[in-house]
């Protein structure tokens, strides 16, 4: 055995190798990338940067978190500050009743003559006893055309309107470049619809045997119906569709001293091999409905002394009869909504009530005055009288009561904060509410 050596292990104190005893001393472990191939080796140090074992983040790395939370923060709050100053803002301009008028802008000098204004698309339509003319809401003129009616009227039907002679025998046809055709009749006009594509329908007078005829835009006859007011009762107003093809007729009938009324459809777009158009109505006892109108294709309302009918569909039907217990003063309608205003008896007051065309009562609002001017612009209800006028909007906000100082002749609704144009005895002008 002792040829043999003597197998020993010598060990060699390493003076990088730490001592790792200590209570307070932690290693990490850092990996160091190297080549394919070379050997992956480890390095152990010890770490005097973490005081404290528990504490996995170090302080450095939290900091920023910090600093953008309190950015984030600050920034949510100046946005919650500045959306709460526009709300009460909004509140503030919209709810508010407003009783004085300040002229922005002088546009245009007064027109002369009985003139009146209608809403046709973007534009503004405005009539006289001599000229039609088209202008735009900052008052540029478009165009204009000469005419001469002494006692003018106008219906307007999406991109066509049709003015004529009250009980004259002229109709001029315009579309939005100006006059499209000219339409002659032989008896006086007293009734008049026009549909979107120029189509004008006219109830004509002739004594106990009135006349409606229908016309294209070039004044050809296209319908003549001889109506008999003993039999089937008089016409007192008249509507057609938007394209055209449907007729709607109120016609007041007398029976034992009391007036009833008969709604009649006729439909003109289709071939009827018996010769009768009649395709819907309906008889009202004990009512008279006057006004009758189209609302869209296959929707048509008649309002009458005791309420409103609303019909629908392709071959017209009854669809809501809504019954209204007070007196009607004034109407006006949009495609959306139907507005009355309502006077109780023996009352000083009057009550604006919106209707959608589901029947459904939407809004009441009471308020004071009376106004023979009413309508409906770019959603707010607008009625006016000599130098009077008051304004709501569709939700009921009573935006404006008060006087313009001018003779009114009509208001529009422009873009803009509380900004209207008025046209009156002093011009037109842009105009805005004020307190």
């Amino acid at each position: 055995m002792k040829d043999k050596k003597q197998e020993s292990f010598h060990v060699i104190p390493r003076v990088d190798v730490p001592d790792l005893s200590g209570k307070r001393s932690s290693v990490r472990i850092r990996r160091k990338p190297v080549r394919k191939s070379q050997v992956e080796t480890w390095t152990v140090r010890p770490s005097i940067e973490t005081p404290d074992q528990e504490e996995k983040i170090p302080e450095k790395k939290r900091k920023p978190l910090s600093v953008r939370a309190k950015r984030t923060i600050r920034r949510w709050i100046v946005v919650g500050v500045v959306t709460a100053a526009v709300a009460v803002s909004y509140l503030t301009i919209t709810l508010q009743t407003y009783t004085g008028i300040e002229v922005v802008e002088q546009i245009q000098e007064a027109r002369g003559g009985n003139s009146f204004y209608v809403r046709y698309g973007e534009n503004i339509l405005g009539c006289d006893a001599d000229s039609v003319s088209l202008f735009n809401l900052e008052g540029k003129e478009l165009w204009k055309e000469s005419i001469q009616f002494q006692k003018p009227i106008m219906e307007v039907s999406r991109s066509s309107a049709a003015v004529a002679e009250l009980r004259g025998n002229e109709i001029a046809v315009f579309g939005e470049d100006g006059l499209r055709g000219q339409i002659k009749t032989t008896l006086p006009i007293e009734k008049m619809a026009v549909s979107s594509q120029g189509i004008t329908a006219v109830i004509l007078e002739n004594g106990g045997a009135p006349v409606i005829q229908c016309f294209d835009v070039s004044g050809n006859v296209l319908i003549e119906y001889k109506v008999s007011a003993a039999t089937s009762g008089y016409p007192v107003d008249l509507a057609l569709s938007p394209d055209g093809t449907k007729l709607l007729v109120s016609y007041m009938m007398t029976q034992n001293s009391e007036v009833d009324t008969q709604l009649a459809y006729y439909d003109f777009g289709n071939e009827h091999k018996d010769g009768d158009y009649r395709i819907g109505g309906g008889t009202y006892a004990n009512q008279l409905m006057p006004t009758v109108f189209f609302n869209s294709e296959e929707q048509s309302v008649a309002v009458g002394d005791g309420g409103f009918v609303i019909y629908d569909g392709a071959e017209p039907k009854e669809k809501k009869k809504i019954s209204i217990d007070k007196e009607i003063r004034s109407i006006a309608y949009n495609e959306e909504y139907l507005a009355f205003v309502l006077a109780d008896e023996g009352s000083s007051g009057s009550e604006l009530r919106f209707y959608d065309y589901s029947g459904d009562e939407v809004v009441s609002k009471e308020f004071e005055g009376d106004y023979s001017n009413m309508k409906i612009d770019d959603g707010q209800v607008i009625l006016f009288d000599g130098e009077s006028a008051s304004i709501f909007t569709e939700g009921g906000i009573h935006r404006f009561e008060g006087t313009v100082g001018a003779n009114i002749k009509d208001l529009f609704v422009l873009k803009g904060i509380n900004k209207y144009l008025l046209m009156s005895d002093k011009g037109t002008q842009t105009v805005r509410l004020t307190k």
